[in-house]
């Protein structure tokens, strides 16, 4: 039955999606369909087309672990509007198939620079072009949804737009671990390190701090990084610590990472947070009104993703209830994500794990390193994350912990997430006892 697989693959995407991102562009879906195929039926196509760019991938992906042999498509529902389509994209290089996935908006012509990341963006550029850096390796440090990621990609693009030739790496530091050790168990380790030793002209490798405390697979990347300087070859990492800061990397790694051009990126000012809106709503083909962004941006100081998440929830109101992109609307927007994120507080989160636990709520404030309380403690702080405002250090005040072990701890849910389905199970049932779940 259609219904029945389109509810549990819901249900997984509310697991791993904001919650107001599925019940604004997912839930609206209507499922059908037979023999192995889910049609999704979308109510106009500025819904169909953003969640076609946004979400499918995601969506076959789960859809594939439920029933592999079923496809998914996305059609029109009976009587949907199908309005002008917006302005073409601008056409990027091919990339060779052998090479990663690149995110084809992340390019140096869509990076909105401004007074907290214009140094990083030319630092960036001239990497990428190959001059001007004084050092052929970059790190790039800033907390989430201020820009490393697209910065780092942009460079991928632009050296594969001047040489499609270039051998180019896109990965996390995840990813490059889980290789190796894949690598080992194969008994292919010889593979592994010609692909990244030999077979690399541009290593971009996002996340570095993920490494610590991972002995060999630091040695492996000290190894990597030594031939690749050997042989001039090009280096960008991103973390959310400079490479002083992060616990648990070795004296050689920590030297390496040290030795790169380290530059933050800092969040937006109000000139900058503008000028991103109009870029948002430009690239979606969105006509929204100047005194809407405006008030946008002086509403939304913090990082670009709660600018996009304004924007995307603004034109989806719009476009479903066939309202004006007015004030009105905006503030209703607005006043929606602030309930959202403060209705909840981190003691709330703590209190409430430590109960579904059985544990008393000083437990997961305490010192205490059990495997029974490092795992609720964890759970805790990423639903501080992920439903209220707070930021890294708040958190670690609730918990009696600095920044880099409350963002340790939410990375360890992350990763635990896509393997460990009682553990999705037992986040959607705290999130539902909070009242932000489905």
């Amino acid at each position: 039955m259609p219904e029945a697989i389109w509810h549990s693959l819901l249900q997984q995407a509310r697991r791993e999606m904001d919650p107001e991102e599925c019940r604004l562009w997912l839930e609206p879906l209507e499922p059908s369909g037979r023999a192995g195929r889910l049609v999704l039926g979308c109510p106009n196509d500025f819904h169909r087309g953003w969640v076609r760019d946004h979400y499918l991938l995601r969506l076959e992906r789960m859809l594939a672990d439920l029933s592999p042999q079923a496809s998914l498509s996305l059609e029109l529902l009976p009587g949907a509007k199908t309005p002008a389509p917006p302005p073409r994209q601008m056409e990027l290089p091919r990339l060779n198939p052998s090479l990663p996935r690149l995110n084809r908006r992340f390019v140096f012509d869509s990076f909105v620079s401004g007074a907290g990341n214009e140094f990083a963006c030319a630092a960036a550029k001239a990497l990428a072009g190959g001059h001007g850096l004084y050092c052929e390796s970059l790190f790039l440090v800033s907390g989430t949804g201020l820009g490393k990621s697209h910065l780092t990609q942009a460079v991928g693009h632009r050296v594969l737009g001047a040489d499609p030739g270039k051998r180019v790496a896109y990965l996390t530091a995840e990813d490059f671990a889980n290789q190796m050790i894949s690598a080992l168990r194969k008994k292919r380790i010889h593979e592994f390190k010609e692909r990244f030793r030999r077979g690399c002209d541009v290593l971009l490798l996002e996340e570095v701090g993920f490494l610590a405390g991972k002995e060999k697979t630091q040695d492996e990347l000290v190894y990597t990084l030594d031939a690749l300087n050997d042989a001039g070859k090009r280096v960008v990492f991103t973390g959310r610590l400079a490479p002083s800061q992060v616990k648990g990397l070795n004296s050689a790694l920590a030297s390496r990472l040290a030795a790169s051009v380290t530059v933050g990126i800092e969040p937006p000012d109000h000139k900058t947070r503008l000028r991103i809106l109009q870029r948002l709503a430009a690239e979606e083909g969105a006509q929204v009104p100047p005194e809407v962004l405006e008030y946008l941006a002086d509403e939304l100081p913090g990082d670009v993703r709660r600018l996009r998440s304004a924007l995307v929830g603004l034109m989806a109101r719009g476009s479903l209830s066939d309202r004006r992109l007015d004030l009105n609307l905006a503030a209703e927007v607005l006043g929606q994500m602030a309930n959202r994120l403060k209705k909840i507080t981190p003691e709330q989160i703590r209190d409430l794990v430590a109960s579904v636990h059985g544990l008393e709520p000083e437990v997961l404030s305490g010192k205490s390193r059990k495997k029974a309380h490092t795992g609720p403690r964890n759970l805790a702080m990423y639903l501080c994350r992920r439903h209220t405002d707070a930021s890294y250090s708040a958190i670690g005040k609730v918990f009696n912990r600095d920044h880099a072990t409350v963002m340790y701890g939410v990375d360890q849910i992350s990763l635990r997430l896509d393997k460990e389905p009682k553990l999705g199970a037992e986040l959607a049932f705290v999130e539902q006892r909070l009242g932000v779940g489905g």
